[in-house]
């Protein structure tokens, strides 16, 4: 079975209107001015997703549309492929444009056509196209589907013309399954009559025996009755989302879950890329215990349709509902490479996290080669982590996306965090200056370049961003801000010191943090030793050079490092009591300083 989209699409705006004399003139009509009022009837060229199909495509298409003139009588009028060349090239297509089936249904009726003819086709053994066609009304919910094989050595035009051919029945049949359509509310005998009439002609006649589960719905038949209809309206028409969608309904009713699987099934096979549908439809196959489901249909599919695009973005969002990352990286690849046209957003944005979240490791296997507990450990926290990410394939589909859409603030973010991994700490800046020139709420962005500078021993750098996310962010930001900024700030009072550095980024991260949290006495307690440490460097210059602003200075130092200390005493409560005793010490020298160099007058 091979498969096309029933997802809502925009109507183009308008219709055409075109002249009488494109309207066509009946056969053997008696005037010139007689115009053909017979309901128009459009086929579209077969829809394939592999573009080196797009030739035979035509063909077929063509040969199709001028063996329906005969089959339709005069009955039904054939749009002309000139017609629709005008209406493709109006609507900004080029001239034979192979649309989806959703897209050729909206070009048919805004060229003002009542019934149309879809078809799909994929290249099987030998190279033999398989066709599946669908006559259905533009407005029905359901019509007729029948699937030829080429034959070998056959003709694109002869194939053309025996599909035409095969749906006569279903042209014939299907004034009298409209009739039922129109008359079911009003003349519902008579709707049944024309129904039966129908299938008479057509077994399963989809439209038909669709109308016969309303009728049968409408005067409350039991459920036996109306599946049965709904049944053998999917025998026909296999390609109708509104009858599995009935179908599935009256499973469920009747507490049915392995036919409410198969037919939900079914509606994803139809319309594979109909997200809310998808959503819905994975709830319930993981409610049901059955999350592979979805997987199974797609990989189905594909079989048939190896270049069908859709299904492989069906396959991710499968394989992403069960948390197999590196599948759906995997189907998002094919699916591009397949069809590059359709990577939107949606998919940068879908392929870089799923690649974030990498794989999850072998972990039998990874046990298995450890030599040390700490091998153990490391593959045992990996697992419950839920796996590494797959940083080249997250670096390289970041970048192409933010190539493509370069002010975009999530594939931005996933190219920062790629960089990020790969240790790329000046392409992180860039890139989180990008962002926070954009959105002055990226406080997570903001961090992870503090944390990575940091990372780099380059914690200076980081203050500015960390500033930001102090300024910007909640609560919790700041606390994380503040931890950043401790964590920086500590490698700073060794050798080589920066007790300044680290003063200024410890007084940060206290003004930041929680005074309840655990940040908030680490901070102060650094913050207790930056200051009194830069004491001793001081003194001797103040000292040698008799200087009020040096003794100062000291003096200022002091009592921040004694207030800091006291905030800190919980970390280290021995430490904090002897460095308070250093400051004692200093203070009556700090004092007979300041009065010998007359610092107070």
């Amino acid at each position: 079975m091979y498969l096309f989209r029933l997802v809502g699409l925009a109507v183009l705006s308008g219709a055409l209107t075109s002249p009488l004399a494109a309207q066509g003139i009946p056969r053997n009509a008696r005037s010139s001015t007689t115009v053909n009022a017979a309901p128009r009837f459009m086929v579209a060229n077969p829809f394939a997703f592999a573009s080196a199909d797009s030739a035979p495509a035509v063909q077929i298409g063509s040969a199709m549309r001028e063996g329906m003139k005969g089959v339709v009588g005069r009955d039904f009028q054939v749009v002309e492929q000139t017609q629709m060349n005008e209406a493709l090239k109006q609507y900004g297509y080029p001239v034979d444009a192979i649309l989806s089936p959703a897209l050729a249904t909206t070009l048919a009726k805004n060229i003002q056509a009542r019934f149309v003819v879809n078809s799909t086709m994929a290249k099987g053994e030998g190279g033999r196209y398989t066709v599946t066609a669908r006559l259905v009304g533009v407005s029905d919910d359901a019509g007729y589907v029948v699937t030829l094989a080429q034959k070998e050595g056959e003709a694109p035009q002869a194939f053309g013309k025996r599909l035409a051919a095969a749906l006569q029945p279903a042209v014939k049949s299907l004034p009298d399954a409209k009739a039922c359509i129109e008359q079911r509310t009003t003349k519902p005998d008579k709707a049944a009559e024309a129904a039966a009439k129908a299938i008479k002609a057509l077994p399963n006649h989809g439209l038909a025996e669709y109308c016969l589960a309303l009728l049968a719905t409408d005067k409350k038949a039991p459920r036996a009755e109306v599946v049965k209809h709904l049944q053998a309206s999917t025998k026909g028409d296999p390609l109708s989302l509104p009858v599995w969608t009935a179908l599935a309904t009256q499973y469920q009713a009747a507490n049915d879950t392995a036919n409410t699987l198969v037919a939900f099934k079914e509606m994803l096979r139809v319309a594979p890329t109909n997200q809310k549908l998808r959503q819905e439809l994975f709830k319930y196959f993981l409610k049901a215990g059955h999350p592979e489901t979805a997987l199974e249909v797609a990989d189905q599919g594909l079989k048939l349709d190896p270049y069908n695009a859709d299904l492989y973005d069906l396959k991710s969002n499968a394989c992403l509902f069960l948390s197999n990352f590196k599948c759906a990286v995997d189907a998002l690849e094919t699916m591009y490479a397949t069809d590059s046209t359709k990577a939107d957003t949606l998919f940068f944005t879908k392929i870089s996290a799923a690649a974030a979240e990498g794989q999850a490791p072998d972990t039998a296997k990874l046990l298995k080669s450890a030599r040390t507990q700490a091998d153990t450990q490391k593959v045992l926290a990996e697992a419950a982590a839920g796996g590494m990410p797959d940083t080249l394939r997250l670096k390289k589909w970041a970048q192409i996306g933010v190539r493509k859409y370069p002010d975009n603030p999530t594939l931005l973010g996933y190219l920062n965090k790629a960089y990020s991994l790969t240790g790329q700490v000046d392409s992180v800046i860039s890139v989180t200056n990008r962002i926070m020139a954009k959105d002055t709420t990226a406080v997570v962005p903001a961090l992870s370049a503090a944390k990575s500078l940091i990372d780099a021993k380059r914690p200076k750098e980081a203050v500015p961003f960390l500033d930001f996310a102090i300024k910007h962010g909640d609560p919790q930001a700041k606390e994380n801000a503040a931890a950043l900024l401790y964590t920086g700030a500590a490698p700073l009072l060794q050798q080589p010191q920066d007790l300044v550095g680290a003063s200024e980024m410890l007084r940060m991260a206290v003004a930041a943090a929680n005074p309840t949290g655990k940040v908030y006495p680490a901070a102060n307690y650094l913050l207790g030793l930056a200051t009194l440490f830069q004491v001793p460097q001081i003194d001797p210059q103040a000292e040698k050079q008799k200087s009020c602003d040096l003794a100062r200075q000291e003096e200022t130092l002091l009592a921040q490092s004694d207030s800091a200390l006291n905030a800190g005493r919980s970390v280290n409560p021995e430490a904090v009591d002897k460095n308070l005793g250093i400051i004692k010490q200093y203070k009556p020298r700090i004092a007979s300083m300041l009065k010998a160099y007359k610092c107070n007058k």
